[in-house]
């Protein structure tokens, strides 16, 4: 791993304190079980719904190492791409950019497959 600085262990050690802390607050009767949840209606503020970035998998654009995730036989996942710009791997982008960037939203063979 590697010499950690005496900042990051600093970080790491507020990290831990913290993570005890929240699971101290569960109830006794729990089974180990942590829920957090929030809410601003006592201070009167308005909590926007979160929403998630549109995005598309675009295949063929992923770097080497790089890519969001693999596809096809004999493959895990994330960074699994050997060579840049693998037909098969894909990666995220904001919707509607992926044609732009060169890729596809299309896995490679998928246009040759019978509808039958």
């Amino acid at each position: 791993m590697g010499h950690l600085s005496e900042t990051t262990l600093k970080k790491y050690a507020s990290a831990l304190i913290c993570l005890g802390a929240l699971a101290s607050c569960g109830d006794s009767g729990d089974t180990g079980t942590v829920t957090v949840t929030y809410t601003a209606e006592g201070d009167g503020k308005r909590v926007p719904t979160p929403k998630l970035a549109a995005r598309e998998k675009c295949y063929g654009i992923a770097l080497a190492q790089y890519n969001d995730c693999a596809a096809g036989p004999g493959t895990e996942c994330a960074g699994t791409a050997e060579t840049d710009y693998m037909p098969d791997r894909w990666k995220y982008v904001p919707a509607g950019q992926c044609t732009g960037l060169g890729g596809t939203l299309a896995p490679p063979g998928a246009m040759y497959q019978s509808e039958k």
